[in-house]
């Protein structure tokens, strides 16, 4: 049966009209996305077959167009596919304070609601450098590396060649914790020193180093360690 078939009080586009979305399964506002299925196949189904073969709704906005094709799930071609990320990357960025005019890091949590819906669920670590006036206004950002944060792949002269095209008066560290331990590893502690140290030999404070896991953060000034 076509959801158009279906009662209306179940059909997901009428139950978001009426209800709004905070109703709704993953799989309806997945549904309401992809907006067609296939001879047999509802959307509501094919979102269903999605969510459970990659485990649910947060595994979802990291994954690429390729991944998704190679599971060859009926009824979801790569404009459907492209569409549905696309609408996510959307969402993710709503929940970012990246729309206002002027952006300020005044607290640690004030840096973590900036880039937590970009970085949270991301498999693979980024180490990112935010530059700043002097007034702790936000000017723009680099990632200078990807992948385990090792010491030796964040060099000093990578971080600081960006403030001084930037004009920075002081740069913020942030970088994510894919396994959700907040803990400041060994590299973390060894890259934070270094660039502290280049950081007073430039006359380029760093203010903080903020580690972001899924739900959380880790302050690195907070803690006593800048």
């Amino acid at each position: 049966m076509k959801i158009k078939d279906w009662p209306v009080d179940d059909r997901p586009r009428e139950k978001f009209v009426k209800h709004g979305a905070y109703p709704l399964s993953d799989a309806e506002l997945i549904a309401i996305v992809i907006s067609k299925g296939i001879r047999h196949k509802t959307a509501l189904d094919i979102a269903k077959e999605l969510l459970s073969q990659i485990g649910g709704i947060h595994k979802l906005g990291n994954m690429k167009v390729k991944d998704i094709e190679r599971m060859k799930i009926l009824g979801l071609g790569r404009t459907k596919i492209i569409t549905l990320l696309a609408a996510l990357n959307l969402g993710r960025r709503s929940l970012s304070i990246r729309g206002e005019d002027e952006i300020l890091f005044k607290t640690p949590g004030d840096v973590y609601k900036y880039y937590h819906p970009f970085i949270t669920g991301l498999k693979h670590e980024i180490f990112k450098v935010a530059a700043v006036d002097g007034k702790n206004r936000y000017i723009n950002d680099t990632t200078v590396s990807k992948g385990i944060l090792d010491a030796s792949l964040v060099h000093p002269r990578e971080v600081f060649k960006f403030a001084l095209e930037e004009n920075a008066s002081s740069i913020f560290l942030i970088h994510n914790h894919p396994s959700g331990i907040l803990k400041p590893s060994d590299d973390d502690l060894r890259v934070t020193e270094r660039l502290c140290r280049a950081g007073e030999i430039m006359g380029i404070k760093i203010v903080d180093h903020i580690i972001i896991a899924d739900c959380d953060y880790y302050s690195f000034s907070q803690h006593n360690l800048i």
